[in-house]
């Protein structure tokens, strides 16, 4: 899963940057939309002034005579398709002289031709030598072209005097709603319309375009943004207010062009279409997802799962069967045939193994029943010898050799039994040879001595089997020889404990004490059975300690990590 998604996350990121992008670029039409319409409309504006300039600089051109000024104003009218309010032919002192007003045709934006100036207004443009030049002014709220020209005409004497010819016409808001060059109409929501205004700080705002989109005030921060500009001379703005776009450019002159749009519907639409694009994205991405994952848990994690079930059932059961749908990807099938074969190979090889082990047990148990048959012939062998000595100190040294000896070979019948060398039975075995000390001894004691055990089930490695066996071969043997002297009765007690970390084993009489033994016979005590007891103490790596209160006893305290290492 995220390997695929590291993977499908760029395509992604990329998908909603170009939708983001796309966004962006129709968001901002209405920017260039009033840009664009604002441009269209300078050019036209310019346009016409310079249409009106040269029809004025041609007919000055042709020697105009006072006398059919009026016919050549009317000619100029019909050719110009009725769009001007009034031209004018007036004198260095700005006398009219001939005029030309046709009362009986409307001109558009010419206030029903009773558009009236003096002839101060009429002049108030300066000419800075011959040339032409035109502005625009208001009538009231109305922007209209005025234009005038040098010209030299001959008056009624015939002469050739000096005078200026005026121009006056509407602005070409007539020609926009006419013939709509730039502007979209307002009946298309989905594209925008554009409202273009002429705008002076003198006059109140003037509309080019009369589609009635934009109100009448402009809000109170648009019109001071404009002011403001105005002002501080920025003749080029653009900025949003709401859902209302401005662009202000320099128009003619003074006369400056603000043009404002609304956002259309596709602009409006623009955000729902990115967030839907990048739903779109989202769920796709998801879907893909969703479908991966699917898959990866048909085709993958579960053919896995069993795999590794049917590894678990062959390790309980020895079984491998797995049970995989045909409809695999080939690596998944060639893990199953490579499991398959190493789980064949581990059968067999298992088997080899258990085979080798029972073998080898065989074999052990064999080398321990051989050696305790050896044993227990030397021990045979040392019982004759003994019987056919004379010396009864001999005969008595050759008889403890003899017990020793019969206590290994007990033990080794102990040491390897059925379940192994982990189960050696501690207490079976102590029984079985404190009973074979016993019977060994009785010509001794008549039965009058009796035996005592407790023995825990304390784990007993081989190793720590030998010494505890000859110990107590050792101390119960001489217990019964000398703890209890002319025909005295008592007991003996062997026990093994088990006290946290340690075993402690305890062979305890109630004799006549190691030291009144002593006493009678210090050569026999000091004998060879103290150092044996002392050394297998030793070998242990335990302590031992004697004690002589009310009979002898013998406590020997080993430790038990010794015996868990070994089982581990």
């Amino acid at each position: 899963m995220a390997l695929i998604v590291c993977t499908s996350l760029p395509l992604a990121c990329v998908a909603g940057v170009l939708a983001w992008h796309t966004y962006l670029a129709t968001a901002d039409n209405s920017y260039d939309r009033t840009r664009s319409d604002a441009l269209s409309a300078r050019h036209e504006i310019i346009n016409d002034i310079d249409r009106t300039r040269s029809a004025l600089e041609t007919l000055a051109g042709i020697g105009l005579h006072e006398e059919i000024a009026p016919r050549a104003f009317r000619l100029v009218q019909s050719i110009s398709q009725q769009h001007y309010c009034a031209l004018v032919l007036v004198d260095q002192s700005g006398r009219v002289v001939s005029t030309y007003q046709d009362l009986g045709t409307e001109v558009p934006g010419c206030d029903n031709n009773r558009l009236v100036l003096t002839p101060g207004e009429m002049m108030a443009l300066p000419l800075h030598g011959e040339g032409s030049q035109a502005e625009i002014i208001f009538h009231g709220a109305r922007p209209i072209v005025r234009a005038i020209v040098s010209l030299e005409y001959v008056d009624r004497s015939g002469a050739l005097v000096s005078g200026k010819l005026v121009a006056l016409r509407p602005l070409v808001n007539q020609q926009i709603l006419r013939n709509d060059q730039y502007a979209r109409p307002a009946a298309d929501p989905e594209s925008g319309s554009t409202d273009l205004w002429l705008y002076n700080r003198d006059v109140p705002p003037t509309p080019l375009t009369r589609r009635g989109t934009t109100p009448i005030p402009w809000s109170a921060d648009a019109q001071a943004r404009l002011d403001r500009d105005l002002k501080t001379r920025v003749m080029t703005d653009h900025f949003r207010l709401g859902m209302t776009y401005y662009t202000l450019i320099p128009g003619y002159g003074p006369v400056n062009i603000v043009a404002i749009s609304a956002r259309s519907i596709a602009e409006n639409r623009a955000l729902q279409l990115f967030l839907a694009r990048l739903t779109l994205i989202v769920l796709i991405l998801v879907v893909e997802l969703l479908l991966v994952a699917l898959a990866a848990q048909r085709y993958l994690v579960e053919p896995l799962e069993k795999l590794a079930f049917s590894v678990g059932d062959w390790r309980r059961n020895g079984t491998f069967q797995p049970d995989l749908p045909k409809s695999l990807p080939l690596e998944i099938r060639q893990m199953e045939r490579a499991f398959s074969r190493a789980t064949r190979r581990l059968d067999r090889h298992e088997a080899r193994l258990q085979r080798a082990t029972k073998q080898q047990d065989l074999l052990i148990r064999e080398i321990h029943h051989r050696v305790k048959n050896n044993l227990q012939i030397v021990a045979s062998l040392l019982n004759l010898q003994a019987n056919r000595i004379k010396l009864p100190e001999a005969r008595e040294e050759f008889h403890l050799v003899r017990d020793r000896i019969r206590s290994l070979a007990t033990l080794h019948r102990y040491l390897y039994p059925e379940g192994g060398l982990s189960a050696l039975d501690i207490s079976a075995f102590l029984e079985e040879l404190a009973s074979q000390i016993f019977t060994a001894n009785n010509r001794l004691n008549k039965g009058r001595v009796t035996l005592l055990l407790e023995v825990d089930p304390v784990p007993i490695t081989p190793d720590q089997a030998v010494p505890i066996a000859l110990v107590v071969t050792e101390v119960v043997t001489n217990a019964l020889r000398y703890a209890f002297p002319d025909h005295r009765t008592g007991s003996v007690k062997v026990t093994l404990k088990r006290e946290g970390e340690m075993a402690v084993l305890t062979i305890r009489d109630d004799g006549i004490g190691l030291s009144s033994t002593r006493a009678q016979d210090a050569a026999k005590r000091e004998g060879i059975g103290l150092q044996l007891v002392k050394g297998f103490a030793r070998q242990l790596g335990g302590t031992l300690e004697i004690r002589d209160d009310e009979g002898t006893e013998y406590r020997l305290s080993f430790g038990v990590q010794l015996i868990r290492r070994h089982l581990a």
